[in-house]
């Protein structure tokens, strides 16, 4: 009986460590798989530009993507790529900043400037989950570094961290309008109950 009571104790508790594994994994594999979708349709998009171009075509088109990957964006999913080398960090950046946005990405929140554009593009993510790390290492960008930001037509754009800031939940201020062509990076601080915010500047664009 002995025997037996143990080997259950030994099968539950691998079962309860293997959950946050599960999610962790998932977490990774569905951000590769937006990040590999998205960086296939700009391949795909620039290849057939070039073929444009070499052909002189003098109508004005747009490259072709397969159903999937229409539907995925027309549902406002996936919109660019954020790449932040201090941190080693990588994700796509989908439309919205609810739960399940933010489940997979990081989110574009409504009502501010998009990427590349003059204004302030304000970028929100988790500070860590199950899913992944998002913005979990935020808090070690140091002024200078540089963020990268490509939208979906492949345009990149360099930010360069120059302040930062911690705020109430409720303060909009962050989401402010101006004339400059700015990033903010928003993300939970003191677990939840403060907001973490960095501010970055524009550098250049490809």
């Amino acid at each position: 009986m002995r025997k037996i009571l143990a080997a259950i104790f030994i099968v539950a508790g691998l079962a309860a460590m293997s959950v946050p594994l599960f999610y962790h994994f998932y977490g990774n594999h569905k951000t590769n798989e937006l990040i590999e979708q998205f960086e296939q349709n700009m391949e795909q998009e620039h290849k057939e530009d070039g073929e444009k171009e070499e052909e002189k075509e003098t109508e004005d088109t747009k490259a072709s993507i397969s159903e999937e990957d229409a539907a995925l964006l027309s549902s406002g999913d996936v919109i660019g790529l954020i790449e932040i080398e201090a941190l080693e960090l990588k994700y796509p950046i989908v439309e919205g900043a609810d739960s399940k946005q933010l489940a997979y990405g990081i989110g574009h929140i409504p009502g501010t400037a998009a990427i590349g554009s003059i204004g302030n593009c304000v970028l929100a993510g988790h500070r860590g989950s199950r899913y992944g790390t998002y913005f979990k290492y935020l808090g070690r960008l140091s002024a200078g570094d540089t963020v990268k930001v490509m939208d979906k037509e492949g345009n990149v754009y360099l930010y360069e961290v120059v302040s930062w800031e911690v705020v109430g939940p409720y303060d909009n201020s962050v989401k402010a309008q101006g004339i400059e062509t700015e990033l903010t990076l928003l993300t939970c601080e003191n677990s939840g109950t403060m907001r973490l915010i960095y501010h970055c500047i524009y550098k250049e664009g490809e």
